[in-house]
Parts: C-alpha cells; sequence; structure tokens
C-alpha cells in the first residue's frame, strides 16, 4: 500500500532481458541502504519487488514479469529515464495523499500543458472506458502521484476523457511529471475505493447465494 506522495526520484542504471521478463538497475537512491530484499517499492506508480539492493552504490534491482510488462510502459524504458519512487507505507504513517495499490489499471497520455499564475495545468487522456471511475476533485495517481482532478471533459468521438490536473511547483521539483511532453504515454491507477463501489453495484445475489453481473 502506497500514498503516492514520492519520496525521492532515482535513475534507470540498466536494462536486461531475462526469461521471458526484464531485469532493471535503479540509481541514484538515496534510501537503496534500507531496502529489504523482498520489499515493495512503487517504481512511477507500479508496486514492484526489491530483488538486490546496494547502499554503496545507491542502487537497488527488480525483475518484470510478462504481466507487469503487459499493462506498463517499463518495457520500452532505456537507461536515463527518472524515476518516481515510494517506499510501502508503515501503519504508523501520515497518509498524505490516497490510498494507492501500485497495481497499473492503464496507460494514458498526456494531451497539453499550459503556465498559469505558477500552476502548471496538465490535461491527460484517459480510455472513455474508465469514466465511471473519474469524478470532479476525486484522486487519481499519475505515474506514482496522487492528484487531484481539477476538470473533466468526456469526448465519446475520441473514446476518451480529458482529465485537467493542476500541478503545483513543488511536486514539479519533487517528481518526473514536468519531464513529460504531449504524447507521452504515463500510467494510471484509479481510486481503489470507487473500483470497489463500482464492482458493487454491478452484481446482485442469486437465490442460490452466488453473485451474478446485472
Amino acid at each position: 500500500m502506497f500514498s503516492g506522495i514520492i519520496e525521492t526520484v532515482g535513475v534507470l542504471m540498466e536494462t536486461e532481458k531475462k526469461h521471458g521478463g526484464m531485469h532493471l538497475v535503479f540509481g541514484g537512491v538515496s534510501f537503496a541502504g534500507e531496502l529489504v530484499i523482498g520489499e515493495s517499492i512503487a517504481i512511477d506508480g507500479a508496486c514492484m519487488t526489491v530483488v538486490r539492493s546496494d547502499g554503496e552504490r545507491m542502487s537497488f534491482d527488480v525483475d518484470l514479469s510478462l504481466e507487469t510488462l503487459s499493462v506498463t510502459q517499463m518495457g520500452s524504458w532505456t537507461p536515463g529515464r527518472r524515476v518516481n519512487l515510494e517506499r510501502a507505507l508503515r501503519l504508523s504513517d501520515r497518509l498524505g495523499g490516497h490510498l494507492v495499490l501500485g497495481h497499473v489499471d492503464d496507460t494514458g497520455w498526456l494531451i497539453s500543458r499550459r503556465d498559469e499564475g505558477g500552476t502548471t495545468f496538465l490535461t491527460i487522456g484517459v480510455p472513455i472506458r474508465h469514466a465511471s471511475l473519474l469524478i470532479p476533485k476525486g484522486s487519481i495517481t499519475v505515474d506514482g502521484i496522487s492528484l487531484t482532478v481539477n476538470a473533466l471533459s468526456d469526448y465519446p468521438e475520441e473514446e476518451s476523457v480529458h482529465v485537467e490536473l493542476a500541478i503545483i511547483p513543488h511536486t514539479l521539483s519533487a517528481t518526473n511529471i514536468g519531464e513529460r511532453k504531449p504524447g507521452d504515454l504515463i500510467h494510471i491507477e484509479f481510486d481503489v475505493v470507487g473500483k470497489y463501489i463500482l464492482r458493487a453495484g454491478s452484481i446482485e445475489k442469486s437465490g442460490d447465494g452466488t453473485f451474478r453481473p446485472l
């Protein structure tokens, strides 16, 4: 479980295809020496398992499965890419963002960017099949960052929803979101509470005690 509050930005150092998946090495990570093999870390919003850590090199390694490669953009990453990093929450931590599982639901894309009054407004596109999981002032995770939906516009002919996000200077400096350019693909995770509510409203209990879709 994560909060979407990015701790630091690391750098992809090495990639290697391995057993049908991939092996990635990340560096420039100040807390690398604190990482324990087997613990979870969110990398641009994707929950991964640490398989090696090296405090002296300030690096750690993860392995990507075929499933991870199929639902994220991580297979196309190249060395030098900066990534958002967040360690899993402790039960005693403050929940500064919102509940984030680190399970990427889909990829969206950056449509436009404008700067106004010290705030950067980003408009991202999201496949319209997820429209029911988006509400104004609701939460969304973009490349691992907990953000608030500023405004929504549906475009059925484009089969997409345009989501406006207001990014403050601190978020720009503490994450990699300011490096995204129009057309870039991004990892999207929707609010888990909304997903459960939507699921609960789409099934009913039958006479034999089983559940079925409405």
